[in-house]
């Protein structure tokens, strides 16, 4: 009996000491529920993007490696709270890196600015309808009493949507005393509105009140710009999720081969998604140099061309070799078998192989390669800064700095070089502005340019012999990018700046691009070191003045407007659509209580036949057309007016 009482004591002790335990685990747990509520954040906004582009598919597999990532790899703390942040941090800064990666340019604001207002809204400072009126603004609006007439329907429209909104269920309107203000103050406002940066300039009246609202501040600017300026809407979202996210996601990124390659296994290949004049096959060679994968096994698929693939892949996996299919999306049937063929069960696949796809976007693509691939995109991105920063970091090194005497010269040619390639891919977002037609310029033209350039110093340096300034920009602006110009006014843009920045004047110390007055001056860095030229890189400003690419300021407003309209457009798709499960009514109800609430009150009465025929007896037209009833204008009104 003893020994039973002992044993039951020892139990209960026991008991007692894991139900504290249990206590104490949940209690830490809650602790880390934060990161938790980030993850599914982040995974949905993920998710919302393969409404965007089918291509944009990601497991959820995928989503957890980036999250164990972070917990594994994110510096320690000894506060639990400061461990919960870092965490956070790191997750959201390495998931933002994998999905931007394989994003096109033209959506990759879109899915930071997704990214923000999610986690916004997840923290309680803001509400979806508060994001509703970013994105719709005064789209449901209907007032005709606008009473000034430099402003335009839309922008009152949308000025009065903000006057009537509470932000982030407020008991106030943040926004009630616009319309007054914006009388009272008519000049300074339209002075604002109508500034080359009004997301820069202080918000007439509203400033202090903006910056003293620490939780959305930020938020209510960017519904004032994209209200009254439109146009502007990217760029303000830019400063909002700098304010939001940080400094590092509003950067331009460039991700080296080395660092996709370290994410590739035997069983998770890479897949580019072309656009046009991409190809990233020079790329991949100059890198299997480096791992002694050279020459790579290449197809380029297409009709009847599955089987010699196959053959290639069996033979990469057992010698461990790199295989590159091209043009995937030709080969669609083929690409549904490819999750089998890179899971052998019957044969063991060599560490070395390695999987290599390209292919343009298509709606049929097979889910789950989509789901496996490491996705990557080929475009140019957006800026001066983030095209010459891709191009120093993927295509120019410091070897390549030293590649020719006399070095300074060959350095002071490859960055103007590759400053032209910039300007030139830049150009072309100006529409019919920048060229009358798209051109494909690529990094193709860029590596044929230096590549003549290159041989042409080492042989006048071999020869004794002066350069020739006609022959390099001939063989440039009219052979390697020349060859794709069509129409007559681009070419002769295109030797304008020929004549600019390949010539002897660029060897002079800190030569500079824009001969106008910018907020920045582009010039070629007095430096010896690739870091230098990166460092310099870095310092260019996000957003390009129109005047260095020899356009007026107006030329961007006509873009801008464009970019923030398909923004606006994509993030309302991908917006969940409204129930009415809430209010009891459903879609078509609400609709009809708008209707006739809203609508039908603003119809102006029915008008009385009899006093419309006697009105148009009496409506005159030009002199000598005779009796009114036989105008032809009052005639087509008349047919109008009966069949209304």
């Amino acid at each position: 009996m003893a020994t039973i009482k002992t044993k039951s004591k020892e139990v209960n002790e026991k008991l007692v000491e894991a139900r504290e335990k249990k206590i104490e685990i949940n209690e830490k747990r809650e602790l880390f529920r934060p990161v938790a509520a980030r993850g599914a954040v982040l995974y949905f906004c993920i998710v919302e993007m393969t409404l965007v582009n089918w291509m944009y598919n990601t497991s959820l597999s995928q989503f957890l490696g980036l999250f164990d990532y972070a917990i594994d790899n994110s510096p320690k703390a000894q506060l639990v709270k400061d461990r919960v942040q870092i965490i956070i941090n790191w997750l959201t800064r390495r998931t933002y890196r994998y999905i931007n990666r394989g994003l096109f340019e033209r959506d990759k604001v879109t899915f930071k600015l997704m990214v923000a207002t999610k986690i916004l809204i997840k923290d309680g400072r803001l509400t979806p309808a508060d994001v509703g009126l970013l994105l719709k603004a005064g789209g449901g609006i209907d007032d005709r009493s606008k009473p000034f007439q430099w402003m335009e329907q839309k922008t009152w429209l949308n000025l009065k949507a903000l006057s009537k909104h509470k932000f982030a269920n407020d008991h106030t309107f943040f926004f009630k005393e616009l319309p007054d203000r914006i009388t009272r103050n008519d000049q300074i406002w339209r002075k604002w509105i109508d500034e080359n940066e009004p997301e820069k300039t202080p918000v007439p009246d509203y400033e202090e009140k903006i910056s003293a609202d620490q939780n959305i501040g930020h938020f209510i600017h960017l519904c004032l710009v994209r209200s009254m300026r439109e146009d502007r809407t990217v760029l303000a979202s830019n400063m909002f999720i700098k304010e939001v996210l940080g400094e590092e996601f509003v950067q331009p990124v460039t991700d080296q081969i080395f660092e996709i390659f370290e994410e590739t296994k035997t069983n998770v290949p890479v897949l580019y998604l072309l656009s046009k004049g991409a190809d990233p096959t020079g790329a991949i060679d100059e890198y299997a140099k480096k791992k002694k994968q050279f020459p790579t096994g290449k197809v380029s698929m297409g009709e009847e061309m599955e089987i010699p693939a196959a053959n290639l892949i069996d033979t990469g996996m057992a010698a461990g070799k790199w295989v590159v299919l091209n043009n995937c999306h030709l080969s669609l049937e083929f690409m549904a078998e490819m999750e089998a063929i890179l899971n052998p069960k019957d044969k063991e696949v060599h560490e070395d192989f390695r999987l290599w796809i390209t292919c343009e976007p298509h709606t049929e693509f097979p889910l789950g390669l989509l789901q496996m691939a490491v996705k990557v995109t080929t475009e140019p991105p957006k800026g001066l800064q983030a095209g010459l920063s891709r191009t120093f970091n993927t295509m120019v090194s410091q070897d390549f700095l030293e590649k020719v005497e006399p070095y300074d010269k060959w350095r002071s040619l490859v960055f103007s070089i590759c400053f032209m390639h910039s300007v030139v891919q830049e150009r072309r977002k100006f529409g019919p502005l920048g060229f009358c037609i798209a051109y494909e310029f690529n990094n193709a033209d860029l590596e044929a340019s230096l590549t003549y350039i290159d041989k042409h110093l080492t042989m006048s340096a071999a020869l004794n012999i002066p350069y020739s300034w006609k022959a390099m920009q001939y063989m440039v602006v009219q052979a390697q990018y020349g060859g794709r110009i069509t129409d007559d006014l681009d070419r002769e843009t295109f030797i304008t700046y020929g004549n600019l920045w390949v010539q002897e004047t660029i060897f002079q110390p800190n030569y500079c691009f824009n001969n106008l007055i910018t907020d920045f001056t582009y010039q070629i860095p007095d430096t010896i070191e690739h870091v230098r030229f990166l460092e310099y890189i870095a310092t260019m400003p996000g957003k390009d003045n129109p005047s260095i690419f020899g356009l007026h300021p107006n030329a961007d407003l006509t873009f801008r407007l464009k970019e923030s309209l398909e923004m606006i457009t994509v993030l309302i798709e991908t917006q969940p659509k409204d129930s009415g499960g809430g209010s009891g009514l459903s879609r078509e109800e609400t609709v009809k209580e708008k209707i006739e609430k809203e609508l039908l009150v603003q119809l102006p009465p029915d008008f009385i036949l009899l006093d419309v025929n006697e009105r148009l007896k009496h409506l005159k037209g030009p002199r000598g057309i005779g009796d009114p009833e036989t105008i032809p204008l009052n005639i087509f009104l008349r047919q109008e007016i009966d069949r209304f």
